[in-house]
């Protein structure tokens, strides 16, 4: 075993749900994130927050109604005024920009990563 890997066991504790993004709201002043996501997970667990980095890959409009893929049960991070509750699952293009992930076609929202 080398010293990144984890157990199967650690890696089944991470809970990955498929949000909708449903609100989208500038943050201007984040350092590191330029978005304040409101994501719906469904009847289970409704809507959370997340603040994103996602300029310049992403206009709102492209953002609204979105399925994404979250990480669902870290603590909670306080980003300026702001409380993130969900981690919003991005990988980096070529130029090192974010892009989301999500499933490659519509599924309930809620719906854990197997």
């Amino acid at each position: 075993m080398n010293e990144n890997e984890i157990s199967l066991e650690d890696f089944e504790q991470v809970e990955i749900r498929v949000g909708r993004i449903v609100q989208i709201e500038p943050f201007p002043g984040g350092r590191y994130s330029s978005h304040i996501l409101q994501i719906d997970f469904g009847d289970e667990l409704g809507t959370r927050k997340s603040l994103a980095r996602l300029i310049p890959n992403y206009a709102d409009a492209d953002l609204m109604r979105r399925q994404v893929l979250c990480v669902v049960n870290l603590p909670p991070r306080q980003i300026g005024k702001h409380r993130s509750e969900v981690l919003t699952l991005g990988v980096p293009d070529a130029e090192g920009n974010v892009v989301l992930l999500r499933p490659d076609r519509d599924v309930p929202p809620g719906g854990k990563l197997y």
